[in-house]
């Protein structure tokens, strides 16, 4: 063993800890890469050969693997808000819509602004189902009772 494989371990730390305090999986395929380099040295391996693969190692596996492992870590990460669970739900219409001028629907006791999805009048009174909600706005369309054939 020389005097690189503390460096290259030493790396590895680095790397590790600021790995760990940014989650970004940046400075991870450097841990990687100074494992590689380490076990060159202790095979006897010269510098110049450890820096390279070192460099290019890292390169490699930050542009080619990076984006798949964030995607796949930060799968689970969209939070619903209690503002979406709205989406899908019916409310009678509070104040009427028109093409170009919202109306308002009343959940649970607050007012919300109601824009038609598809620019029509809808009145007062009638069912709305909400879409989506696009800042404090809800997108409402005309809700359509199934009716059962008995």
């Amino acid at each position: 063993m020389t005097f690189f494989v503390w460096i290259w371990l030493g790396i590895l730390v680095v790397s590790a800890i600021l790995e760990l305090a940014s989650m970004q999986m940046v400075s991870i395929w450097f841990c990687a890469s100074s494992v590689v380099a380490a076990i060159l040295d202790i095979c006897g391996v010269a510098i110049w050969i450890q820096a390279l693969v070192f460099v290019l190692l890292a390169l490699i596996l930050l542009l080619c693997l990076r984006k798949f492992c964030l995607k796949f870590l930060l799968k689970g990460d969209t939070i619903k808000t209690n503002v979406d669970t709205l989406v899908g739900s019916v409310f009678p219409l509070f104040e009427e819509i028109k093409p170009e001028q919202n109306g308002s629907i009343k959940v649970n006791g607050v007012v919300w602004t109601a824009q038609s999805e598809k620019e029509q009048t809808i009145k007062k009174g009638e069912k709305v189902v909400v879409t989506k909600v696009e800042g404090n706005k809800l997108i409402v369309k005309k809700f359509i009772e199934k009716k059962e054939n008995k």
